[in-house]
């Protein structure tokens, strides 16, 4: 089944940026306008709230929730080399503008299966964090040209697939072309010990208007940074 497409590993020894959903509260709105003043206080509580919180936002979170109880009564986490229902992926990209094409097409695909009518701008705050990931993973750049359903818009029996086969032979993870981007690569672990380091980065903005096309992404709060087709 999976003959010409599990053939190198790489070691690979580098950063990755995870973009998850975050509460972000503006709690300097009241003791400062100057923007260097909000700068620096806004740096300090994020090395601070990092020495608390970062590994497990950053790296332990989507293994936690990557599974699901049989007596649960919610639903299985699905991803890309997943179903959730035995283990849990951890999914970073190499650069951020990836991240971002990746987090963007979920966050209104969750918003428009969750609300049926809405009307107004729907806003997520995101919270971007580097992670060390080290070890030898299984390369599949590249392979989609031969096996095209890697990169499947939502059909995810091929890649639920290879994602068991490559798990229960105990391999750390693996590295792909984004479907979401093209010019990206996100890496894919199924072992938490792989992944270090966890580090605050950025906060993100995202907006979007039902019916729109594309998502508004700010790094500052009402300043366009990138509009995201989805």
């Amino acid at each position: 089944m999976f003959e010409g497409l599990i053939e190198k590993l790489v070691d690979f020894d580098d950063d990755a940026f995870r973009n998850i959903a975050a509460i972000v509260e503006d709690v300097f709105d009241d003791l400062s306008d100057d923007p260097q003043d909000r700068a620096f206080g806004e740096a300090l509580l994020s090395e601070r709230k990092d020495q608390q919180d970062s590994e497990s936002l950053a790296i332990m979170r989507p293994f936690t929730y990557g599974t699901s109880l049989s007596d649960s009564p919610y639903a299985a986490f699905p991803t890309r080399f997943s179903d959730g229902t035995r283990y849990g992926v951890w999914y970073g990209s190499l650069d951020l503008l990836t991240s971002v094409y990746e987090t963007a097409y979920h966050f209104r695909r969750r918003i428009t299966d969750m609300l049926t009518a809405i009307e107004e701008e729907v806003v997520s705050e995101r919270r971007v964090f580097l992670v060390h990931v080290g070890g030898l993973l299984v390369d599949l750049r590249n392979k989609h040209h031969k096996f095209p359903k890697l990169l499947a818009r939502a059909d995810y029996s091929f890649t639920h697939a290879v994602g068991a086969y490559l798990y229960d032979n105990g391999q750390n993870g693996l590295l792909v072309e984004s479907a979401r981007h093209r010019a990206g690569i996100n890496a894919a672990a199924f072992k938490p010990d792989i992944l270090s380091n966890a580090r605050h980065h950025s906060h993100l903005i995202y907006r979007w208007m039902p019916g729109d096309s594309t998502i508004r992404i700010e790094k500052t709060r009402g300043r366009l940074w990138k509009s995201v087709e989805v």
